[in-house]
């Protein structure tokens, strides 16, 4: 595709820092290939949490199930076996919030162009 056109945009340094940061977190190399992909390829870019509202409930909770074992609310096992289960809930929702921010071209599984 022949790119000979070009979009100028004036932005802050704070709007230039949070562009760069969501490019980086997608695993985009350059801002502009960025601002392309979420611009122009619909369906390409998925924002999981972006407030990051999940990871703070998960640990909101963690945090109660320990007083809960502290103060004898529950049994040790149970809060032992609650915590785990959480700690793969962790896991998992880091692993697909990383595979959901990395922006792909569906036909050549390559970074948009």
């Amino acid at each position: 595709m022949n790119r000979d056109c070009n979009i100028q945009v004036r932005v802050s340094e704070e709007e230039k820092q949070s562009i760069i940061q969501n490019a980086e977190k997608a695993n985009i190399p350059q801002a502009s290939t960025y601002l392309r992909c979420i611009g122009v390829e619909e369906g390409k870019v998925v924002f999981l949490d972006k407030g990051g509202y999940i990871p703070r409930t998960l640990i909101e909770i963690n945090d109660k199930i320990t007083g809960a074992l502290r103060s004898g609310k529950i049994s040790d096992d149970l809060g032992r076996e609650i915590k785990e289960l959480l700690a793969d809930v962790m896991c998992k929702f880091t692993d697909v919030s990383e595979r959901l921010s990395t922006i792909r071209d569906e036909e050549d599984d390559d970074v948009c162009h």
